[in-house]
């Protein structure tokens, strides 16, 4: 009886043995609950395009000449010093009367040749850019509950270059990324790719060679806005820059300061910063088009 009460405590410690080390590794495990959280994904920033096209008292200077029923415009054949072609609206403070008449009567027999449709052709850039991986979680045509939406304003804007009747065509995207508590910041990007062309080879046949011309820099301008809105460039204050060249909207070579927002591709991307400057904002740079120094730190 001894023996059986014996043999009786030692299966009832057996027993309880797989018991106490199952509740040991139970308690060493962390708890459902203490478990890492999932990351935190940012919701897609949703791009509408607008109908309005260039606003002229803040994107454009004193007498550029719009092409009707377009978001086309002329500039850089303006007379009178830089201020009025650099300041837009607020240049009229100094230079109160510009003749627009001149840019009409420049391309007033090829002005159906030089019409584009930028705003249906960015769209369908834009989309098709979109549904790339790079950008398919970055962008939606649909906003999000939360999250961002980019209104981008595309315009051209064809530049005559002085004394001559060549021409240099740029793509111009004015975007703003806001929120329902953020009215967000403007920025543009500007892209003009090879040398000035006669204004004849831009509208023969059509206008076939400017639009082939604006429709590979709208490619690049959509990538490189795409790129900056969802991972912007790193914007360093200490990386100014000093260039001489030729400039959206302004006829002649122009020196002006920037700061260097690094590389696409082969391009240089150069921020011109100043709200009222018409051609301030991501200027996407060809090499050789722009003589480019380093501003020494102080």
């Amino acid at each position: 009886m001894k023996r059986l009460g014996t043999l009786a405590a030692i299966a009832s410690v057996l027993a309880w043995l797989p018991q106490a080390a199952a509740a040991q590794d139970n308690s060493s495990a962390a708890p459902a609950s203490a478990a890492a959280p999932a990351p935190v994904t940012a919701a897609p920033i949703a791009v509408v395009f607008s109908e309005k096209g260039a606003n002229g008292m803040s994107d454009l200077p004193l007498g550029v000449h719009r092409i009707p029923d377009s978001n086309v415009v002329i500039s850089g054949y303006q007379g009178g010093g830089a201020m009025g072609i650099l300041f837009g609206a607020v240049g009229m403070l100094v230079q109160s009367s510009v003749n627009a008449q001149a840019g009409s009567d420049k391309v007033r027999n090829v002005e159906d040749d030089l019409r584009f449709d930028v705003r249906a052709q960015a769209i369908e850039m834009t989309n098709r850019i979109m549904a790339s991986d790079q950008f398919r979680t970055a962008y939606t045509l649909t906003p999000q509950p939360g999250g961002s939406t980019m209104t981008v304003t595309p315009y051209v804007v064809l530049t005559f270059v002085k004394k001559s009747e060549d021409v240099r065509p740029y793509i111009v995207l004015k975007t703003k990324v806001a929120t329902a508590t953020d009215s967000g910041k403007t920025i543009k990007y500007f892209c003009c790719e090879g040398k000035p062309l006669p204004l004849a080879s831009l509208t023969e046949n059509n206008g076939a060679r400017l639009k082939e011309l604006l429709s590979s820099e709208l490619e690049t301008a959509v990538n490189v806005m795409m790129l900056d809105r969802s991972q912007p460039f790193p914007r360093n204050d200490e990386a100014r820059i000093e260039t001489n060249g030729m400039l959206p909207f302004v006829g002649k070579p122009l020196k002006w300061r920037g700061f260097d927002l690094g590389r696409y591709k082969d391009y240089s991307l150069i921020e011109f910063r100043g709200g009222m400057i018409v051609f301030s904002g991501v200027n996407i740079v060809e090499p050789g088009a722009l003589d480019v120094k380093p501003i020494p730190k102080k």
